[in-house]
């Protein structure tokens, strides 16, 4: 499988997606949106992959739209939105994640951010769709989109208040200011801080905690629970919640886990 504009690896269960554009700071192209989405979706259907990494190459995860793409729409050349592809995967989904940036949130695959520089504009909003932020201390994060003339975009007013809150979502869209790690880190942006080198291997050992600790169908029934329930109410969610548990008791995973743990040894997890 070729990329041109990210790399794609798998290995101990792990795949990990690298945007690779580090002269332009990994500014976003469809065509890098397209790769990303090719790499990610293979990984979803591979068994033997447990979680996702997504990262960039370089000093900066990415740095937004790039600027060649945003010139033309400036002069009015091209428009703002691209038409979605065909994708007999994504039309599957639920309307909320059949859009270019929103369907990470359907993989059954736990997706991880290693967030390791600048993370602003476009970059920014893809990563509200990841389940897990690692940011390094060299991360420096921001929406930026009302300092250029526009303002906010692709279900960021959605996400980012149901992340950090309505207070500190509306501040950080309204003035387009840029937070640090250790700020992102304390509004609850990203769920830890970590020196820059120490990045990688951090979310490689939370991705392989997954990968090989844990239950392919709990993380999936797990993720689709807190997602689906954003657009509930607390008596649905109870319900969808006790019914996917009662699926999970007859599952093979469960009495391996059960197994596993009467025998004091690691769980060897199928999914099933």
């Amino acid at each position: 499988m070729d990329f041109a504009e990210i790399i794609y690896e798998k290995k101990d269960r792990v795949a990990t997606v690298t945007m690779n554009r580090p002269e332009k700071m990994n500014a976003w192209t469809p065509k890098m949106g397209a790769e990303m989405r090719t790499a990610m979706l293979d990984a979803e259907r591979d068994p033997s992959i447990g979680a996702i990494i997504v990262t960039g190459a370089g000093r900066a995860y990415c740095a937004g739209a790039d600027m060649t793409a945003l010139s033309n729409i400036a002069a009015g050349h091209a428009g703002a939105r691209s038409a979605e592809a065909p994708d007999e995967w994504l039309a599957a989904q639920r309307a909320d994640y059949r859009t270019s940036y929103s369907w990470p949130l359907a993989l059954d695959t736990p997706v991880i951010g290693a967030i390791n520089g600048a993370c602003v504009g476009l970059g920014f909003t893809t990563c509200l769709y990841q389940d897990i932020r690692i940011a390094s201390e060299n991360a420096r994060m921001g929406l930026i989109f009302t300092q250029r003339g526009l303002a906010i975009e692709h279900g960021s007013s959605w996400m980012l208040p149901r992340i950090v809150g309505l207070a500190r979502a509306t501040e950080l869209a309204l003035t387009g200011r840029l937070v640090d790690a250790n700020e992102a880190l304390e509004i609850g942006l990203v769920n830890r801080v970590v020196p820059n080198d120490k990045l990688m291997a951090t979310a490689r050992e939370v991705a392989s905690g997954i990968a090989t600790k844990c239950s392919p169908l709990g993380v999936a029934q797990a993720k689709k629970m807190i997602y689906q329930h954003l657009f509930t109410d607390l008596a649905t969610g109870v319900r969808d919640d006790d019914a996917s548990m009662e699926m999970m008791t007859h599952s093979e995973d469960f009495k391996e886990g059960v197994k596993a743990f009467v025998e004091k040894r690691a769980p060897k997890f199928t999914g099933k």
